[in-house]
């Protein structure tokens, strides 16, 4: 895995090594607010996690994991990450988080199309997919302007969401159009 900048941040491959400095940022409770799960108990618990991804791919092999630690690239803080789950030769889930103190300055935005690109350029990725709890407007609201659309209902009802759930889609020639963006 590649290392990846933009203007501001550093985006690292995920390592065991940045345990402790994610845990600091993941333990927050207000990132928690729109996903199915609570803060990591500790930072013993993310470095069992961050063991497994670290492999990059899952232990079947039927998907490949490549994830990001978002640093800002002055100071090198922690911040957040971004990650990508190939589930077959042109199709990966993405996802995006950030500690609260980031939102609003473009930083989630720069680290995912910095990351969406990288996909498409470097390993063929065609079709992104991301979900999205409905009330989550800020994370809606970045998909949109990452050029995500949203999905039929008879696409979304291909996947197992739930009720509140919301399922977005970016293909090729969107993708494109955001590598142009990016590079102008």
């Amino acid at each position: 895995m590649e290392t990846l900048r933009t203007a501001e941040l550093v985006l690292e491959p995920l390592t065991v090594a940045h345990a402790q400095a994610m845990y600091a940022v993941l333990r927050e409770p207000a990132l928690y607010q729109y996903l199915d799960h609570g803060p990591p108990p500790s930072a013993e618990h993310v470095r069992g996690v961050y063991e497994r991804l670290e492999q990059r791919v899952s232990p079947d092999g039927s998907q490949g994991w490549l994830n990001w630690v978002v640093c800002l690239g002055s100071s090198g803080t922690p911040m957040g990450f971004v990650q990508a789950t190939r589930v077959s030769a042109h199709t990966a889930w993405v996802a995006y988080l950030l500690g609260s103190a980031y939102w609003g300055h473009g930083h989630a935005h720069a680290a995912t199309a910095a990351m969406l690109e990288h996909l498409a350029s470097r390993h063929a990725i065609t079709e992104f997919l991301a979900t999205v709890e409905k009330e989550n407007l800020r994370s809606v609201a970045l998909l949109a302007r990452l050029r995500f659309e949203r999905v039929s209902a008879e696409m979304a009802a291909a996947h197992d969401l739930s009720a509140t759930e919301l399922l977005f889609r970016l293909q090729r020639a969107q993708a494109a159009a955001i590598v142009r963006h990016i590079r102008s």
